[in-house]
């Protein structure tokens, strides 16, 4: 309903009550923040829905033992959140998500945090990204891209920050320089790649599908700015290719970027499943048995399971010279395609051992630091800071 108003209304009308709004919103803040905090109370952010590393810790730390953290999760979707579970859920700048943000003994979140929430005196601040080694240039190291407005509040973000989770030496390294981050940095992993750890953990591979389901290959790429053409992606080609090669019968995912998925729609293609509204990306990753992206850093994440990556990129310079790129992309140990016909080549070509060792020696470039047990490791961070934050006994 509210969505329908907003198309209804003048736009000088829209950005009045943004406006208004947001006023309205920094000023219920600012009252709140007279309230004391209560150290138990941690509040998980993840602006596009339930998913990303945030909703793993929060899933992690339902499991301790009650009593100790009251997990709160925020986000603008929340009717993601399945029923029945015992947390609450508060959307984004509501007068619930306000209250509990300036009460909150700790913060967990993937994202900036909006420019009217100050940390205060009693709380702490974990920062877990929503990406983990990265192709594109981020933040500090391309902020002519991002625009200062952007740049301002996330160094002030930064400098809130506790505690970043990382999960290489080389986002260790990008953190301290593009994230500009003094505080510490534990290289525990990314809490969403728990369970693609284990299914490397299993040796699973693209021929291991059950026998009673289709085969699953994602399409992901990554976000644009500008028009993006997808006239050239052809399902039956691609479905064909990945039969021939690794066998079976194939269904064909395609999830866009949030900020783009509205003005593309391949629903209407023939033997394609559209999920670009749903939130969590890495649920369908989990049981994928190929991935195509172009330069989301799903490449790296999912490529650890051993399973194929395939790099479907139209606009390589283009792109390049936009964000900038910290990896030499012809270098990248996927193949390549700059057309859907010879996407569907590297697919019947496709050889496993040179993919494997390719991926191995790019992961001991980069410092690898995936442990499979990431959520966990956050959640008994946040559990022994609210123990000595409540004076628990040891």
């Amino acid at each position: 309903m509210r969505e329908t108003i907003k198309k209804l209304m003048p736009e000088f009308m829209i950005t009045l009550y943004k406006k208004a709004r947001y006023l309205g919103i920094s000023a219920l803040f600012y009252v709140a923040r007279l309230l004391p905090v209560n150290p138990r109370l941690v509040v998980l952010c993840s602006v596009w829905g339930y998913g990303d590393n945030t909703r793993y810790v929060a899933e992690e730390l339902l499991k301790r033992e009650p009593g100790v953290c009251q997990p709160v999760f925020v986000t603008n979707h929340p009717k993601q959140v399945p029923e029945g579970t015992s947390m609450k859920v508060y959307r984004s700048n509501s007068v619930h998500a306000v209250l509990a943000l300036a009460r909150a003994g700790v913060w967990v979140d993937c994202n900036r945090k909006e420019s009217y929430i100050h940390k205060r005196k009693g709380q702490y601040y974990i920062q877990l990204w929503h990406g983990g080694i990265a192709l594109k240039k981020i933040e500090g190291d391309c902020e002519a891209a991002l625009g200062a407005e952007y740049i301002r509040r996330a160094r002030r973000d930064s400098a809130a920050t506790d505690l970043f989770v990382s999960n290489s030496t080389f986002c260790t390294e990008m953190y301290r320089r593009a994230f500009w981050a003094t505080c510490e940095i534990a290289e525990y992993g990314s809490p969403r790649n728990d369970q693609l750890m284990l299914q490397a953990s299993e040796k699973q591979d693209a021929g291991d599908a059950p026998e009673h389901r289709n085969k699953i290959v994602v399409y992901a790429p990554t976000y644009r700015t500008g028009h993006t053409d997808y006239a050239d992606f052809d399902a039956g080609l691609l479905r064909a290719a990945l039969a021939q090669r690794f066998g079976g019968e194939w269904d064909i995912y395609v999830r866009l970027h949030p900020l783009v998925a509205a003005n593309r729609n391949f629903a209407e293609m023939p033997g394609v499943i559209d999920i670009s509204a749903e939130r969590d990306l890495y649920e369908y990753l989990y049981r994928a048995d190929v991935l195509i992206t172009d330069y989301s850093n799903t490449m790296f994440e999912f490529a650890v399971t051993g399973k194929p990556v395939f790099l479907y990129a139209q606009d390589v310079q283009q792109y390049a010279e936009e964000r900038g790129m910290y990896f030499d992309f012809e270098a990248l140990p996927f193949p390549k395609a700059a057309s859907c016909r010879e996407l569907a080549g590297e697919i019947r070509t496709y050889r496993a051992d040179d993919y494997e060792a390719g991926k191995r020696a790019f992961y001991e470039s980069v410092g690898y630091k995936e442990s499979g047990h990431a959520a966990a490791l956050v959640a008994d961070r946040i559990e022994e800071h609210v123990k000595k934050a409540c004076n628990f006994p040891r």
